[in-house]
């Protein structure tokens, strides 16, 4: 763990009001940091320390997610270019050219994600991320899995996907966002928000916890149970997800924004 970290943190919230990173796993030190990080900001800046658990698990949620997300993205341009490689058109040439002409353009990149088995998708992003799981947590894993996960991981690191986390503190609520630079597919969008309109409909009848039964549960791998998870949070504070947690894409990234007033967090 950086140990300056915390403080160059909260320095530039009482300069700026804003604090931002790149954060782009979350391995246990990462985790042990940003608890470091949100529990000085909740100390500095006098907010109820029985809140602090709510607030980091529905940031946790909202992280993970971003990560699966750019985990899915990458893996979703990795076969789309292998396709395109394999194509009878295509030369060694124009196939990086095709492939950043795809993800510019919003129809195309849609209608893709739409036609291109997605189901095999959705099964290399949940490997990936077991796989990750079972690393960090000291698992066995195979050393082909191993070498997979670490190819995985070079290519990560070689891509222009990123995730960065904002700190705002302004006269009415504390801010929480975390950006990816990466789109949500808009079919994934409608899930999540479909998802999101379910959950919310439950918790106006008293209900919210059934959302986690097989009755309601959407398991599509981007229907976002993590950010049901960060829902529940609010739910659980009293306050509207759906008025003060936003999640919006365009065609370049994706923010999810968590804000708290400070009418219910200040001592």
């Amino acid at each position: 763990m950086d140990e300056d970290k915390p403080s160059k943190v909260i320095a530039h919230i009482r300069e700026k009001s804003l604090a931002y990173f790149q954060i782009n796993a979350l391995t246990r030190n990462g985790r042990e940091e940003l608890m470091e990080i949100i529990s000085r900001v909740y100390m500095e800046f006098d907010l109820k320390m029985e809140f602090l658990f709510n607030v980091y698990s529905a940031i946790v949620e909202v992280i993970f997610n971003g990560i699966k997300a750019n985990a899915k993205y990458l893996i979703f341009q990795e076969e789309i270019k292998r396709r395109i490689e394999n194509a009878s058109f295509s030369t060694d040439n124009n196939a990086d050219d095709l492939l950043r002409i795809i993800f510019k353009n919003d129809a195309l990149r849609e209608f893709i994600n739409r036609f291109i088995v997605p189901d095999k998708i959705k099964k290399q992003t949940i490997n990936i991320l077991k796989l990750d799981e079972y690393n960090r947590t000291g698992k066995e894993i195979s050393e082909k899995d191993r070498s997979t996960l670490q190819e995985f991981k070079q290519k990560i690191s070689k891509s222009e996907v990123n995730m960065f986390f904002t700190i705002a503190l302004g006269d009415n609520n504390i801010v929480f966002a975390v950006t990816n630079e990466s789109p949500v597919m808009k079919r994934d969008m409608e899930r999540i928000v479909k998802s999101r309109n379910i959950h919310h409909n439950l918790f106006k009848e008293g209900r919210s916890g059934e959302y986690f039964t097989p009755e309601y549960l959407d398991t599509t791998e981007s229907a976002g149970l993590g950010i049901a998870m960060a829902d529940e949070v609010y739910f659980e504070l009293g306050i509207d997800p759906l008025e003060y947690f936003s999640i919006k894409t365009d065609g370049n990234q994706t923010r999810a924004v968590l804000k708290f007033p400070l009418s219910l967090l200040k001592n």
